[in-house]
């Protein structure tokens, strides 16, 4: 396989992805009533797991999926931002 054709996979995936994120955007007001501080699972635009732990529900979707590519966010009327500090480098 050439360096071509995974540039194009990645970037097809990268798509794929942008995707399902704009899925669990459009369905967020809905998903707050029942799903809300719960993370959820969205597979080919439709909610299809949820779970109060990101990483079970992962698993839960691998187990259901395979390695299918599914978007996995938390379920909040704000988004959480996490300041990640940089590492220093030494000099």
């Amino acid at each position: 396989m050439g360096k071509k054709n995974t540039i194009h996979r990645l970037q097809r995936k990268a798509q794929d992805l942008e995707k399902e994120r704009r899925a669990f955007l459009r369905k967020l007001p809905n998903l707050l009533r029942p799903y809300e501080g719960q993370f959820v699972a969205i597979y080919q635009g439709r909610a299809v797991g949820h779970h109060e732990d990101d990483e079970e529900l992962a698993q839960r979707m691998y187990e259901k999926l395979g390695d299918a590519l599914f978007y996995i966010a938390k379920v909040e009327q704000q988004p959480t931002i996490w300041g990640i500090p940089s590492p220093e480098v030494p000099a």
